[in-house]
């Protein structure tokens, strides 16, 4: 169920869930808590005898529509900063981000200050996990610029995606931010006879995944998008002193800023955080998880 209501000020919205389902009330506090523009509510009700999240959101626009509309640098940078800034907020409160719904189909916007309302599902059921950076370059690509400005600041950022092995929410954050200083600084300084200044950017590290072998502490960079582990001479790290672990037991992938591990038909199979993942899936990983090949124990760990 997906029920929208709307008038100009306000969009009601009901999403069925199971009789099973448990509504996590500590996540809902949360969300219910206004923050950083964010001043949606959700509740938990029965609408024509069926159980919903029932979401009262105030806002003028869905996201979707605002964009059809030409982008200037500022706007652009406000609604960007703005959404990431809440999934800060949730990831620092331990809601999981692939709670949220990261579809512009499921965001509202305020017109008068360019809040944008973002929905975040406080339930205890399997959800599929989210890319923070795909999502950045799908919402990028739904852009219309008003002018070069903007155009100029989207190459910057799809730049600084490109460049970077891995994903930081927070490193990425604050590289907007500073996207938007300079915006401010460019308005405000005028130095006068022709003068002009340049503004320098900020440095960022990139960042590097790597696996703790638990046996030995061995700390084993994952420096290639695509990182084979087993005893065969033929991987990129290789276990050759447990009779468990299979000549290619899993790989490790790097996508769009984040890392995926696949299980590649192992004898003794591969686990996360005690989970069994099926062979030839791809499953994203996330800082400190636990990852056993056969009985041979690593922690993923990004610096």
């Amino acid at each position: 169920m997906d029920q929208v209501q709307e008038s100009y000020d306000e969009f009601n919205l009901n999403f069925r869930i199971e009789d099973t389902v448990i509504v996590n009330q500590t996540e809902m506090e949360g969300f219910n808590a206004f923050f950083l523009g964010n001043q949606s509510t959700c509740q938990q009700s029965v609408v024509e005898g069926v159980r919903v999240l029932s979401y009262k959101i105030p806002a003028t626009l869905p996201l979707g529509q605002f964009l059809k509309k030409q982008l200037y640098k500022g706007e652009f940078l406000s609604i960007l900063s703005n959404i990431l800034n809440q999934l800060l907020y949730f990831e620092d409160r331990n809601m999981p981000i692939k709670k949220v719904l990261l579809n512009t189909k499921y965001m509202y916007i305020e017109l008068s200050n360019l809040h944008v309302q973002l929905i975040y599902m406080p339930i205890e059921k399997e959800f599929t996990d989210c890319n923070v950076c795909e999502f950045v370059q799908n919402f990028i690509s739904k852009i219309r610029f008003a002018d070069m400005q903007c155009v100029n600041c989207v190459d910057q950022i799809l730049h600084y995606l490109d460049s970077r092995l891995m994903f930081s929410l927070r490193e990425f954050y604050t590289f907007i931010i500073e996207l938007q200083k300079e915006d401010i600084l460019k308005d405000d300084i005028d130095l006068g006879e022709g003068e002009t200044t340049v503004l320098q950017q900020m440095s960022y590290n990139n960042i590097t995944p790597y696996l703790v072998r638990s046996r030995t502490n061995a700390l084993i960079p994952i420096e290639k998008t695509e990182f084979l582990v087993g005893k065969s001479s033929e991987c990129d790290y290789q276990i050759p002193d447990n009779r468990k672990v299979s000549r290619k037991h899993c790989s490790f992938r790097i996508s769009n800023g984040e890392c995926y591990i696949r299980d590649e038909n192992s004898t003794n199979h591969t686990y996360v955080n005690g989970k069994m993942i099926q062979p030839g899936f791809d499953v994203m990983l996330k800082n400190d998880d636990y990852i056993r090949m056969g009985d041979e124990e690593f922690k993923y760990w990004v610096r």
